[in-house]
């Protein structure tokens, strides 16, 4: 059973992991505020790059989120030919999604102009808090075991 010390150690390092959370994923909206994608579209066509392909169930099972949400998602990344839908012609109910060409290039353009755009970013002091609270979660973490 865990003593006083130990739940509190446990509980500064959950919160120091979310606040690391929170920057990380400030820095990367502000990365992405010139491409016109939102974080998900960006999340799904990432997780694209990586699979090849995916079901909006396995999407949503991925990020936690419903399928209705990363259908949404996923329509406008349609819409836009970064990824197409591919019918299974055994059972039409199952859909797969993949990265267009357009897809893979907007991928390849988008990291490039979110290093940009973090790069210009004022992030000097964003990556020494960062680097600090890295630190800190390591010692809680050294604690604990």
């Amino acid at each position: 059973m865990l003593n006083h010390q130990q739940i509190k150690t446990q509980f500064e390092a959950l919160e120091t992991l979310q606040s690391i959370q929170k920057q990380v994923q400030q820095m990367l909206t502000q990365g992405l505020a010139t491409t016109g994608l939102s974080m998900r579209e960006w999340e799904v066509l990432a997780y694209l790059d990586q699979h090849e392909q995916a079901s909006t169930s396995e999407l949503a099972d991925a990020f936690k989120v419903t399928r209705t949400l990363i259908s949404r998602n996923t329509w406008r990344l349609v819409q836009d030919n970064l990824i197409q839908p591919q019918i299974n012609q055994a059972d039409r109910r199952i859909v797969r999604l993949s990265l267009t060409s357009n897809g893979q290039e907007a991928i390849q353009q988008i990291a490039r102009q979110v290093q940009v755009n973090l790069q210009d970013f004022d992030h000097n002091h964003e990556l020494v808090t960062l680097t600090k609270q890295v630190a800190r979660l390591k010692q809680y973490l050294a604690a604990l075991n």
